[in-house]
């Protein structure tokens, strides 16, 4: 796959590599989402993943929806509708499994709180929230 066919699909915009970190805005279901590869090389992103990401935006509102209701089953007695899907992240070390759902949940003393949802590569959501700070 090509980079202009990527981001034509995810439409896309402001691509970003860095030696093995690569970024790009695109916009799924009127949502703008933050892209983010940790670890892999522009091929290994066009090659390897393109047609993954083409699986990710087909099953995009089924995944986030998923992603959703594991964090609300983990924080009953919090409004979780504050909560916005920002990003989408795949890193080679396989943190996040395949893939996770990033969800901005705001700004603390820390810094910026995301609540993760990681997907193995058949879709299915693990029920152990990541939280981090940037």
């Amino acid at each position: 796959m090509k980079k202009e066919d990527l981001l034509y699909i995810c439409k896309g915009r402001d691509w970003y590599n860095n030696d093995n970190v690569i970024c790009f805005k695109g916009n799924i279901s009127g949502k703008e989402i933050n892209f983010d590869f940790c670890g892999y090389s522009e091929d290994e992103v066009l090659s390897g993943l393109g047609y993954f990401i083409e699986r990710i935006i087909r099953d995009f509102e089924r995944l986030d929806n998923k992603a959703m209701n594991i964090v609300k089953e983990k924080h009953k007695d919090e409004d979780t509708n504050i909560l916005k899907l920002s990003d989408i992240y795949f890193d080679k070390s396989e943190c996040y499994d395949c893939f996770g759902m990033g969800y901005y949940a705001g700004e603390y003393k820390a810094g910026k709180l995301y609540l993760i949802v990681k997907f193995d590569e058949e879709f299915h959501a693990d029920k152990d929230i990541v939280y981090e700070v940037y």
